[in-house]
């Protein structure tokens, strides 16, 4: 595809600099996915179980499905996402998974519910969202790739958030009206913000961070058909206000590698590794999220109607724990190790986990798996963060695809087994203690990704950069 020719390069000082709006509406679309998808279908679980008479079980097996479906489709999504650009993923994301919630409002049958869940709710949410909004700030930001992919990350606490408003909802009026309701302000209000994504900073004549590019730039090396955003023009040496930082100091060169090289490096694989262990568990407990916290709070002898009530606050705990700490996590990830960082997260992890395996009831024990598991959560921005840093802009949804298939393939039975076990035990305690120690193995894992080497290609052109 050929890269239209850039814009006039925007040189006035008092102009928030772009890549700022493309992360409030990354919050946006996030925060719309999070509230009903990752932290708000856990709510639907124990009405649709109940009017469907199906068991948690029959109930994973389609997010499950969803799992393994993303994960094939994942490399696909990858690959349009850095040829047609963000902008068009999350309008398609938003599109199909609207239009799921909306026929999720008339499923009488679990045939149907399957379809509708796995083949609109699941790829759409998959297509876009996340993995459109991460891949143009990481197109976007370089020197404050952490804190921006952070602060995006706080859409999913304020989507999270309304976990409290959605459980009176459903108790009121039924699980039906909310979904449709769900279907139609994600069509109205995404559809519309994808239009004012941009793809790429030089498609508005401008660099990564704000900096600003030389009065005349040497023509851009050829790179791949859409991958355009990592020809950069060299940022100018001298300071120059543009809303962010330049200083006299030139800022580093990002090295950009292709696909096929960042996939033979061992880096790569040990992200993979990570995330996927760490997947391994949130998967599970995203889904089940409240249906676990329902099992933990009735041994307190009260209603389930009043024990969802509750767990749903504690989810908004959750959610806004994290818009506190997530940006807090992205700026230290930009100062310090992203990988020892991300080993801590996982070992907050494991320890939230363990906070719930005695089945008390104490609401004071539910506070405190909240907020550790705030802190665990902010561990996945970090991810991308460090994939971004490691391998540059150019392959980097591609990469990201890549990575969902054997991420999907580790996570996607997790909501299933716990489901099963809680079937025949009615107890999640087997299900919790193998996710505490996964937990401890995403520690070391995470602890131990090295920085990848630097591609023969990559270093004859830095060597001839330098002789110039």
């Amino acid at each position: 595809m050929t890269e239209a020719p850039p814009e006039a390069p925007v040189r006035s000082s008092s102009r928030i600099f772009y890549g700022w709006w493309i992360v409030a509406i990354s919050i946006v679309a996030d925060g719309l996915k999070h509230g009903s998808f990752n932290r708000g279908f856990t709510i639907y679980v124990v009405p649709i179980r109940s009017e469907l008479g199906i068991g948690v079980a029959a109930i994973s097996i389609a997010d499950m499905l969803g799992r393994l479906v993303g994960g094939f489709q994942g490399p696909i999504v990858g690959y349009l996402t850095d040829r047609w650009g963000p902008r068009t993923m999350l309008f398609l994301g938003a599109v199909l998974s609207g239009l799921g919630f909306l026929l999720l409002a008339f499923v009488h049958s679990y045939a149907f519910f399957v379809l509708v869940f796995v083949g609109l709710m699941s790829v759409g949410f998959r297509s876009g969202y996340n993995n459109a909004s991460i891949t143009a700030v990481n197109r976007w930001f370089r020197r404050k790739r952490g804190l921006a992919m952070s602060i995006v990350s706080v859409g999913n606490g304020l989507g999270g958030s309304f976990a409290f408003l959605i459980a009176p909802l459903v108790i009121t009026f039924g699980w039906r009206p909310v979904v449709f309701a769900s279907g139609v302000i994600i069509i109205s209000l995404i559809c519309p913000l994808s239009l004012l994504l941009r793809d790429s900073p030089e498609r508005m004549g401008l660099l990564p961070d704000g900096d600003r590019p030389e009065p005349q730039s040497p023509a851009p090396e050829t790179v791949e058909s859409g991958a355009n955003p990592a020809a950069t023009p060299r940022p100018a040496a001298s300071s120059g206000r543009t809303g962010e930082r330049t200083g006299s100091r030139r800022p580093p060169r990002e090295l950009d590698f292709t696909a096929r090289e960042a996939m033979r490096t061992p880096t790569y694989w040990m992200i993979v590794l990570a995330v996927g262990l760490r997947n391994t568990v949130h998967s599970g407990l995203s889904f089940l999220l409240v249906p676990v916290m329902v099992w933990f709070l009735s041994a307190s002898g009260r209603s389930d109607d009043r024990n969802l009530v509750i767990a749903a606050a504690f989810v908004t705990v959750l959610s806004l724990s994290s818009i506190i700490i997530n940006p807090g996590v992205g700026w230290l990830g930009d100062k310090v190790s992203k990988q020892k960082l991300s080993a801590f997260c996982m070992l907050s992890g494991a320890l939230a986990i363990l906070t719930l395996v005695n089945h008390s009831g104490h609401l004071w024990q539910l506070g405190v798996f909240a907020v550790l598991m705030s802190f665990t959560e902010s561990a996945n921005p970090l991810a991308w963060a460090i994939m971004g840093d490691f391998f540059g802009r150019r392959s980097f949804a591609t990469l990201r695809g890549w990575q969902h298939l054997p991420d999907q393939l580790m996570s996607a039975s997790t909501p299933f087994w716990m489901g099963l076990i809680f079937d025949r035990t009615e107890s999640y305690f087997w299900a919790l203690l193998p996710l505490a120690a996964i937990y401890i193995l995403a520690t070391i894992s995470y602890w131990t990704i090295p920085r990848p080497g630097i591609p023969a290609r990559l270093r004859r052109r830095e060597e001839a950069l330098a002789a110039d």
